[in-house]
């Protein structure tokens, strides 16, 4: 169905994580269903290992001109610090929520390849857009770090993607670009303390 504009193309996935405490009564046998309590766990990894994730890769992609989520991920560099920023999280996220991290490690393995298909021609564009909401305190990048720094764990490769999407915001916002005005977005958009450690790592 090739050139058919009716064509809709979707990824196989057959995982249906839903909130166990949610339920009234007995839970049903559903085939692929994750029954998890507490289900803020699958919140935040969608949110803090996914869309961080996805989010990072956009935000270098564009600093090397690329256009597409698929490109990006094809340069080395770039692969490598998605993937280590996302285990950043995935350890945050074991030790918050008690889980074992050889689950989210190999969630990260699978979500790395499906960055990697072209057929979905996801652009960079997209996925890095409205970077003040995903600078803020509570949302991709800065909850990620923030949780990582709480359970011990310093978001190293993070800070990298948060840097990419302040310098994303910098140029969508039409400011100039430099120090001082990286220190405004952190401080105002991000709700940092410039003279943390977070804020130090992500202006370095």
């Amino acid at each position: 169905k090739d050139g058919d504009p009716m064509r809709v193309c979707v990824e196989r996935y057959g995982f249906l994580p839903t909130d166990k405490a949610a339920f009234k009564g007995e839970i049903p046998a559903i085939k692929n269903m994750v029954p998890f309590e507490p289900f803020d766990f699958y919140i935040k990894r969608k949110l803090y290992v996914h869309n961080m994730g996805h989010a990072t890769c956009a935000y270098l992609g564009q600093l090397l001109g690329l256009e597409y989520i698929s490109q990006a991920i094809d340069v080395p560099e770039i692969r490598l610090i998605v993937q280590n920023a996302m285990l950043e999280s995935a350890v945050a996220l074991a030790q918050t929520y008690q889980v074992p991290l050889d689950g989210i490690v190999c969630h990260i393995e699978d979500l790395l390849y499906r960055f990697t298909n072209k057929a979905l021609k996801d652009t960079c564009a997209r996925v890095g857009g409205d970077p003040g909401r995903k600078l803020s305190p509570d949302d991709r990048m800065i909850g990620s770090s923030a949780l990582a720094l709480e359970q011990g764990t310093t978001p190293a490769y993070i800070a990298v993607g948060a840097a990419a999407g302040v310098h994303r915001y910098i140029k969508e916002a039409e400011m100039e670009q430099g120090m001082e005005s990286a220190k405004k977005v952190l401080s105002e958009v991000s709700k940092l303390d410039v003279d943390g450690k977070l804020a130090a790592m992500i202006l370095a």
